[in-house]
């Protein structure tokens, strides 16, 4: 069983290995995108760079590798950030959507998450 937690919502979300990240959002009705991405995301082509998320726990390779997209448009972004539409799951993981804006209790809901253990 994958599981994928999503830290801001308190949720796990079951899926299966190989789904898109940013589809499994879109599926469950998770908020993936601030406003500039609410106006004007890409539909998942990987150009807009509007559906960060901060993988905060998991496997090394929980997730698929980097994408040439992807090392384009996070330069300059912290290393464990992602663009939702360009990551395949592979194996449960954790999950920070919309890292640019963390919630003020961030550090608490990652102690929470850390409690609570994946499955592999």
């Amino acid at each position: 069983m994958t599981i994928i937690r999503f830290i801001r919502e308190g949720l796990d979300i079951q899926c299966k290995p190989g789904e898109n990240l940013r589809e499994l959002v879109i599926r469950e009705k998770l908020q993936l995108y601030g406003l500039k991405g609410i106006l004007g995301n890409c539909s998942g082509v990987g150009q807009c760079s509007t559906c960060f998320v901060s993988v905060e726990g998991g496997n090394k390779n929980s997730l698929s590798p980097i994408t040439s997209v992807e090392e384009e448009k996070l330069k300059n972004r912290p290393e464990n950030w992602r663009l939702a539409c360009q990551t395949l799951i592979k194996s449960s993981a954790v999950i920070l959507t919309k890292p640019q804006s963390p919630p003020s209790n961030l550090d608490e809901l990652k102690k929470i998450s850390e409690n609570k253990k994946l499955p592999r």
